[in-house]
């Protein structure tokens, strides 16, 4: 399901013991110009998330960064995330903000913060890039690490 097309399956090296280690965030370059494809060729990202409401649920995420700029000028970065498909049901639902969204092979792409119904369904979901989240961290915890792999 993670990667639709098939010259990205040879990426799929999912841990037999079913958990994915979460690693790196995704960098702005990659995030305007996703490594992986759909079945059409066209990039995109099918990420997972893991939320309080729904639980585990995948959606797309395709070079789309939103800057969005509030009535007092405040400008915010954010990635947005459209369902699977029509079939597959809502990425997330209220009470799911926090979560990680992620890549299938564990790449951070953004914190989950809010959606924008549509209709009788949540059409799409928005994060803060998780690169933009952990360079706000170092700022106020230079020590910080993020790819620990023993404590």
């Amino acid at each position: 399901m993670f990667w639709p097309n098939i010259s990205d399956r040879t990426r799929l090296k999912f841990p037999s013991n079913r958990r994915l280690k979460i690693r790196e965030a995704l960098t702005p370059e990659l995030l305007a110009t996703p490594d992986c494809l759909d079945d059409n060729g066209d990039p995109l990202y099918i990420v997972g998330k893991n939320g309080s409401t729904t639980g585990l649920t995948t959606g797309r995420y395709s070079m789309l960064e939103a800057y969005l700029c509030d009535e007092f000028g405040v400008e915010s970065v954010e990635v947005a995330v459209y369902n699977f498909n029509q079939s597959s049901g809502n990425f997330s639902e209220h009470g799911d903000s926090g979560s990680l969204i992620w890549t299938g092979d564990g790449r951070m792409v953004a914190i989950l913060h809010s959606g924008m119904p549509k209709g009788m369904s949540s059409h799409v979901t928005y994060g803060t890039p998780a690169w933009w989240v952990i360079q706000q961290l170092l700022i106020k915890y230079p020590y910080a690490v993020f790819d620990r792999v023993e404590f």
